[in-house]
């Protein structure tokens, strides 16, 4: 007896309540009987890229996304929501029978090839909005992406930086993104997104000349469309709070990606700050992603004019966002790039930006003093703005310096250009102190953090400045101190080889950094540990002297009934252990020969 196997396909319905579909078109039976909508997923069957050139044709929808997200927010997804993917095809669209053929043309879709695909893009999504949407969060909240409804070309462009986070990436997603984003001819603040994010990407793989005319091509329709002025996002944004702060936040990343990106140009071009720009600041990141209570957005001259005015209170300090202080912290690195792509420049020039880094430390609220809360929680952009302050104090002061780093000559840029040695405002020598600090400090930072998979990928070429620095400074500092720049320069690179897993272009600075930093350390390193010795110490370092005085044996207490420790002299310190005990296991300061002085710590920003 033959018994007829059941159909592969299902309904959307009969997949919702897990129960067998017939598959007959134009309904199958069960919906007939029940007298309900009957629909089937197209299929995917025939290659992936096919199914996503043919969902272009649904670009249209996000024009209606305001009233869409009015609509779901008030009443929940509906089951629709939940089981058609953002890029649902029309089928009865032009190009409905070259996706399908037979009974497929009907809309029949094998259903767990769908929901495979489905699950994949969701998964891709979810790794795009954990890993990377902190850095760089102009798209909509995690919580609000399936409402939004982006064409197909950004939400390609999502999936394909989501699969950076995968184990093994889908070699097909670069080009599928590619193809959408050219196949669009749409001058829209998506495609602006859509451009801009695969601009990002793409300078983090390496890919410099794709970069910037992605970006050059985002700002095009940017400025096109005047998005730089204020009442852009309230004629663009139907009312809605959401999509207008997803508006200003795209603005505000174009104009920050626009200087990070001169960085690493011989020719400063700063299209962005080129526009009487005027856009309103955004809110805290913590606001956004609750996406419920978005308040009335501060202007930038407001912000500016926090100084001087006379409230100091904990609901003022709040008002401005940490995108604030990094879009303020971007500007100041513009000023730099500036000032040292002329060839001579006044001193006054130079001292007005060094105050306004030093300013922008002191000006810190003290919410914004420390990138982790109470919980340990990272704020991405406020490290991010901590950490542009010290590239451009190091951009500053290099070439003003008698620093000399070796700077690269890979053919593709991993550090930002350094210009020839500039007239300097101070002497040398105080510029070669603030920009070792400056290096410095921003190593300090990195170990605030230990965890770098949140880190944008523009932080790598900071990174390679800052070990390029200490390298140089190794150099002209005694010996004494090497164990301290070695440290920093581990650090550095320990970031590095984590984060080239993810960017290619950390990949190579890596490689870059570990090379000319083995150069530098490994004669200091085998003069510290000779592989062998013809002479016996008389004593291990760790083992304490035979007839120690009794003053050595009671140095302790004594110290700490008369003196009390902050008071230590170097001899009481020294009294504490056996020889050899601190150099052995303590690394010697930069700014002293022995680890425990007294010489205040000086701060120069």
């Amino acid at each position: 007896m033959n018994m007829a196997r059941p159909s592969p396909l299902a309904c959307t319905e009969c997949r919702k309540q897990h129960l067998k579909c017939d598959a007959k078109t134009p309904s199958c039976s069960r919906c007939l009987q029940n007298r309900l909508d009957c629909n089937y997923l197209p299929s995917r069957r025939g290659g992936r890229r096919k199914t996503r050139e043919a969902l272009r044709h649904q670009h249209a929808a996000s024009a209606d996304y305001p009233r869409h997200l009015q609509q779901s927010v008030a009443s929940g997804p509906s089951s629709a929501d939940l089981i058609l993917s953002p890029r649902t095809t029309n089928l009865n669209g032009p190009d409905a029978a070259s996706i399908v053929s037979g009974q497929q043309a009907q809309g029949i879709v094998p259903a767990e090839d769908s929901q495979e695909s489905s699950d994949s893009d969701a998964r891709l999504v979810r790794l795009y909005y954990d890993n990377f949407h902190s850095a760089h969060p102009i798209l909509v909240p995690a919580a609000l992406y399936e409402e939004r409804k982006y064409p197909a070309y950004l939400h390609e462009v999502v999936l394909f930086i989501g699969s950076h986070f995968l184990q093994l990436s889908n070699g097909s997603l670069p080009d599928m993104a590619t193809v959408q984003l050219n196949a669009s001819s749409e001058r829209t603040p998506c495609k602006v997104q859509a451009l801009l994010l695969f601009s990002i990407i793409s300078c983090a793989r390496g890919e410099c000349s794709q970069a910037h005319t992605s970006f050059s091509q985002a700002v095009d329709i940017a400025l096109e469309l005047g998005m730089y002025r204020q009442d852009f996002t309230t004629t663009s944004s139907n009312g809605q709070a959401v999509e207008a702060e997803s508006l200003r936040r795209t603005w505000w990343e174009l104009f920050t990606v626009d200087v990070y990106m001169a960085a690493l140009q011989k020719r400063v071009i700063l299209r962005c700050s080129g526009v009487p720009y005027d856009v309103a600041l955004p809110c805290e990141e913590s606001v956004y992603a609750n996406h419920t209570n978005i308040p009335s957005p501060p202007t930038l001259a407001g912000f500016n004019k926090r100084i001087f005015a006379d409230d100091d209170g904990e609901a003022y300090q709040s008002r401005y966002s940490s995108f604030s202080y990094r879009i303020e912290a971007v500007c100041i690195l513009a000023r730099v790039l500036v000032l040292n792509s002329l060839p001579e420049t006044h001193k006054d020039h130079l001292q007005a930006v060094e105050n306004a880094l030093v300013s922008w430390t002191n000006h810190l609220p003290p919410n914004k003093v420390d990138i982790v809360d109470t919980y340990g929680s990272v704020d991405e952009i406020l490290f991010q703005a901590h950490t542009t302050i010290y590239y451009a104090a190091m951009l500053l002061h290099l070439p003003r310096s008698s620093l000399r780093p070796v700077c690269p000559d890979t053919g593709f840029p991993i550090c930002p250009v350094i210009p020839s040695r500039l007239s300097p405002s101070f002497t040398r020598h105080v510029h070669d102190i603030k920009a070792t600090e400056a290096s410095k400090q921003l190593s300090n930072l990195l170990s605030v953090r230990p965890s770098v998979q949140r880190y944008s990928p523009f932080v790598v070429f900071s990174l390679v400045l800052c070990g390029m620095v200490q390298l140089a400074t190794s150099r002209i500092h005694s010996s004494e101190c090497s164990d301290h720049h070695c440290n920093r320069i581990i650090l550095v690179l320990g970031c590095l080889k984590t984060l080239k897993q993810k960017w290619p272009i950390a990949n190579r600075a890596h490689h870059y950094l570990r090379c000319v930093a083995a150069e530098t350390f490994t004669s200091w390193i085998e003069s510290r540990y000779p592989q062998t010795s013809s002479a016996v110490p008389p004593a291990s370092r760790n083992e304490v002297p035979s007839n120690p005085s009794s003053a050595e044996n009671n140095a302790w207490l004594s110290i700490a009934s008369s003196h009390g420790i902050a008071r230590c002299t170097e001899a009481d310190v020294q009294g504490l252990f056996s020889p050899g005990l601190l150099s052995a296991y303590i690394d010697p300061t930069c700014s002293e020969p022995l680890l425990l002085g007294t010489m205040p710590e000086l701060d120069f920003t």
